[in-house]
């Protein structure tokens, strides 16, 4: 048997870890497109990445060499070319306007009237276009932002001396609204709508929301139509590379009777997330007008804010993906016989075997949903079941549990808060979440929304100054602290934790 350890060298190498609730199929990709895409787009690249999966929870290691050495091409071309930041975000946005073009007129109804050779000749080009831009979206962004400890922080703490937990989170904060906020604030228009028409705010206060649908297509197909465009628009917002959920028109009209019957305000809600973006652009630009910074400083302001909205975007093409990906599995599982929980552990290079041959090997996928190692390469991919992945991980990767009561990270969002642990893992974790818990995670998704919402604070195992969790906690003012490394090891649901963000700590509350 050939060893994994010795033949990729993994032992001799320094790892970056991620965490995600996933299955195989849809995060394959992402462990391909650091690759011979990001070469051909960028002309360097990552040379392996590695992923773990198990009880559809995905392990991922971004190798540490290849991060230090984009990362820090990134920041040389920014000096050297003061338009390298434009160049690279309109030739992202490009790549993103192409897969559009691919993804939005497939349908499963469409899917259906394919051919084998059909479906596979579109899901080659929608597979292509997704790895292409998410490449630019990704390879040097996480780089950048993962590590912004080991260099963004130095760099800044010489110059903000006693003042740096002050400023240092303002300095990194984004000047462009998320995609979470921008469904908000269109779900807040909505609100807005139906608070102006008297027939309309009775329909949705005197009607259950399973009949409201039907009495507005009827009495107000105007405002159905708003609602059609909206649930189309933002239905994939609780996606994640293991979980699908359609979020369709019966759940944005409970949403609104929601904030209808807690009597939420949508003009000061909008006026206040509005003015919350423009005072933070306001009181960020006069601070960096006050320090005087090097021309270096502000290029790594600049790298954080361009590589920051790149971030959030390319993270909700990847949920929009993930529906996607799901319409071609359950299409490619009806025609094979394969059920959706076998589907979920083939991969796409998988397909053309699969739906032209009927070559499928079950056992194999079996032992991957069981338990498997993805090692992808310049040269090519493998997939290690059974032992030999567990052995793998337990002899590399894992870190034992720790047993300390204090832990640090990175401040993203600053406050001081004693709240319960909630630690969340997958989609269901999120059921027990209460109203003042601290979330911890080893780091967060958009599809967490609902828990985050909930949250006194958000303690994450990874994550980097541009990550979600640095975003969304800023936006909802609340305390957050990132890259702990051991943060949901080392505490467990329900122990009582004092968030000093200020500081950067978490410990246990006596």
């Amino acid at each position: 048997m050939v060893d994994i350890i010795k033949k990729y060298k993994l032992d001799k190498r320094q790892w970056t870890h991620k965490g995600f609730h996933g299955i195989l199929h849809a995060y394959f990709p992402v462990g391909e497109m650091p690759l011979n895409i990001f070469k051909k787009n960028y002309g360097d690249s990552f040379k392996i990445t590695v992923f773990f999966v198990g009880k559809d929870y995905i392990d991922w290691y971004w190798n540490d060499e290849d991060m230090i050495r984009l990362r820090n091409s990134a920041i040389k071309k920014t000096n050297k070319d003061r338009f390298f930041l434009k160049k690279l975000l309109a030739a992202w946005l490009g790549k993103v306007h192409k897969f559009e073009k691919i993804f939005k007129p497939i349908t499963a109804e469409k899917l259906g009237k394919l051919s084998n050779k059909e479906i596979l000749s579109l899901y080659k080009d929608f597979y292509e276009a997704y790895i292409d831009e998410y490449s630019l979206g990704c390879c040097l962004q996480d780089p950048f932002s993962m590590h912004a400890d080991r260099f963004l922080e130095p760099a800044f703490r010489k110059v903000l001396g006693n003042d740096f937990a002050k400023y240092f989170v303002l300095l990194m904060s984004p000047v462009t609204d998320s995609f979470i906020n921008k469904a908000q604030l269109d779900l807040y228009r909505l609100q807005q709508v139906i608070a102006g028409n008297k027939k309309l705010l009775s329909i949705f206060k005197k009607n259950k929301t399973e009949d409201i649908a039907k009495i507005l297509e009827k009495t107000f197909p105007s405002f159905y139509s708003k609602l059609t465009s909206h649930s189309q628009k933002y239905h994939w917002l609780q996606n994640n590379y293991a979980k699908v959920v359609y979020l369709d028109q019966r759940y944005y009209i409970e949403q609104l009777k929601n904030l209808i019957s807690n009597k939420v305000n949508p003009s000061v809600e909008i006026k206040k997330i509005n003015g919350d973006l423009t005072q933070v652009k306001q009181q960020k630009a006069k601070l960096i007008k006050k320090l005087k910074l090097s021309k270096e400083l502000k290029n790594l302001i600049s790298i954080t804010e361009v590589f920051g909205f790149m971030q959030d975007e390319r993270k909700k093409y990847v949920l929009i993906s993930n529906y996607y990906q799901k319409l071609f599995r359950d299409e490619i599982s009806k025609r094979t016989g394969l059920s959706k929980d076998q589907m979920d552990y083939t991969v796409y290079h998988e397909m053309s075997d699969l739906l032209l041959k009927g070559k499928v090997n079950k056992k194999a996928l079996a032992d991957r949903k069981a338990y498997c190692l993805c090692v992808q390469t310049l040269k090519g991919w493998e997939v290690i079941t059974g032992p030999e992945a567990k052995r793998v991980y337990d002899r590399v990767f894992k870190i034992d549990n720790k047993s300390e009561k204090l832990i640090k990270g990175q401040s993203a969002s600053l406050g001081k808060v004693v709240g319960q642990v909630k630690i969340i893992r997958k989609t269901h974790d999120m059921e027990n979440m209460q109203q003042g818990d601290i979330l911890f995670a080893s780091m967060t998704r958009p599809e967490m929304i609902v828990a985050i919402k909930k949250a006194a604070g958000i303690v994450t195992d990874e994550g980097g100054i541009t990550c979600h969790a640095a975003i969304i906690s800023r936006e909802l003012n609340i305390p957050c602290i990132i890259g702990t490394k051991v943060g949901t090891q080392v505490f467990k649901d329900g122990d009582i934790v004092e968030l000093d963000a200020n500081n950067g700590t978490v410990r246990k509350y006596k």
